[in-house]
């Protein structure tokens, strides 16, 4: 795996990153599980930043497109894009289930199970063509970002 990838793997990941992500910021408008909100504390915006790089963008992205895609796709890489891809969806729910964060409700949204799988298997194909973590965990955590702290994601 390269630890950093040339600049045509990032245009590669960004021209497939933006208009997926539009794609997901359509799905929850029309759900209305986005909403526009500015945070307009730079305090607590700057201290999520920081916060939200490391949990969810890094941790979920070692777990499911590190450990379990690299895994999987040893055996087959098709369905093993596939599983871990499922296996992020699935992650969703049981967080709201199991720990009832306050986004919980949304996390049960079917509508957002749809987002968060075109999020996967973009992150999927991203991290298999460009053979690194960095293009994922930085789209991972720019989403989110963007979503708390403009599209009324709650912080805590």
């Amino acid at each position: 795996m390269k630890i950093w990838p040339d600049g045509k793997k990032w245009i590669a990941a960004a021209r497939l990153a933006i208009p997926s992500l539009a794609v997901i910021a359509l799905i929850g408008f029309l759900a209305q599980w986005l909403v526009w909100s500015p945070v307009t504390d730079i305090t607590v915006l700057l201290l999520s930043a920081a916060f939200l790089f490391f949990v969810p963008a890094l941790l979920e992205e070692i777990i499911f497109r590190g450990v379990l895609l690299s895994w999987l796709t040893q055996f087959t890489p098709r369905w093993g894009a596939w599983l871990s891809t499922l296996l992020f969806v699935a992650w969703h729910p049981l967080q709201a289930l199991t720990i009832g964060p306050p986004w919980a409700d949304m996390f049960l949204h079917p509508t957002f199970w749809v987002a968060t799988l075109i999020l996967g298997i973009i992150l999927s194909h991203i991290r298999i063509v460009s053979r690194s973590l960095w293009p994922v965990i930085l789209i991972h955590w720019f989403a989110v970002l963007i979503w708390k702290s403009l599209l009324g994601g709650p912080f805590y």
